[in-house]
């Protein structure tokens, strides 16, 4: 029975046991206690314990429905709330601002926690239209295929976000431009995949508009002086630039071999030496990409000038290389002499 029609049926049944009562016995009763008198009559004093047993269960009943329904409502919060702890799952978003109130729902949440979670199957579906739109945008992510981040709210350094802008940046040669312009606004992998990006599809002229202010790499430095390799001489970066591009990183000398025969065809013989002589100043460690220059070049008196103020275990190849000059030999090279 609903608590409406019990206290309606009980309320009837007070009136008619007072109007039984009182059509069978209308006078009154007096009750003394102590100094306190109290006159009611006889059909009043019958249903004084049906009152009072009227208000006590109503109140029970109210009691304990409104904490049936507390506890309701906190089971209906909790479960909203793993819902949307999924759904940050899902989307590699942080849940550490999320609460439970239930101790179910705690250990649940306790163990989803730790879990990373990730659909394989295109053809999921989920009654809670939050959680499955955040699958379909991550296949769709996955497709290779751009969402927009007014729909996408996540932080750009979420993972998500990543490939989400890695989609970008292969579709539109405009946004990857953009984002080489701004290099602090987006997280390193992505600037760097701008940044590579550019090298493909734009000319040496816009890249050097952006490379002053560029954060590059050892990979991003290669790709970039492999690319004005292949420029004409009037469009190509000035040695002062490429030596203050490779002083922001830390190249081998064998990288620095290989870019400099990238360089043969564009640069003069005598532009790649200054270029090595004025790196292997700025760091000792290069002086082993000089050398190979000024030995590919024949310029055998400056690397006796080099070696002979060198340790005796130093530069070997190159030593050996200038002994056989000297002998007559000059047949010989450093590739001859298996140097790497």
């Amino acid at each position: 029975m609903g608590l409406k029609k019990y206290i309606l049926a009980s309320i009837i049944l007070i009136i008619a046991v007072f109007g039984y009562t009182f059509s069978i016995q209308t006078g009154d009763y007096t009750i003394r206690l102590l100094d306190f008198t109290v006159v009611l009559p006889i059909a009043i004093w019958i249903i004084v314990p049906l009152v009072f047993l009227f208000i006590v269960t109503v109140t029970h009943i109210l009691y304990y429905g409104l904490k049936n329904y507390l506890a309701l409502k906190t089971i209906s919060k909790d479960s909203d709330t793993l819902k949307t702890l999924i759904n940050k799952k899902l989307l590699n978003e942080s849940s550490s601002n999320l609460s439970f109130k239930s101790d179910d729902f705690k250990k649940i949440s306790e163990v989803l926690s730790q879990l990373d979670l990730n659909v394989s199957d295109s053809n999921f579906s989920s009654a809670n239209k939050e959680i499955s739109k955040t699958v379909d945008q991550l296949f769709t992510i996955k497709s290779g295929k751009y969402i927009s981040t007014k729909e996408l709210k996540l932080d750009n350094s979420n993972s998500i976000m990543i490939e989400n802008f890695q989609n970008r940046i292969k579709q539109e040669e405009d946004f990857a431009l953009d984002v080489a312009k701004n290099s602090s606004k987006y997280p390193a992998s992505i600037y760097k995949s701008a940044f590579l990006r550019v090298l493909e599809t734009k000319s040496i002229t816009t890249i050097k508009k952006i490379i002053e202010t560029a954060t590059i790499d050892e990979e991003m430095l290669i790709a970039l002086l492999k690319k004005d390799s292949e420029q004409k001489s009037e469009f190509a970066l000035t040695n002062d630039v490429i030596l203050k591009l490779i002083k922001k990183v830390s190249l081998t000398n064998k990288q620095l071999i290989s870019i400099a025969n990238n360089y043969k065809i564009l640069m003069t013989p005598d532009q790649i030496i200054k270029l090595y002589e004025d790196l292997a100043a700025h760091n000792e460690e290069y002086t082993t990409a000089y050398l190979y220059i000024l030995a590919q070049y024949e310029m055998i008196d400056k690397m006796r000038d080099i070696l002979d103020n060198s340790s005796t275990n130093e530069y070997t190849p190159f030593k050996a290389l200038v002994d056989l000059k000297d002998s007559g030999k000059h047949s010989y090279s450093l590739d001859t002499l298996c140097y790497q």
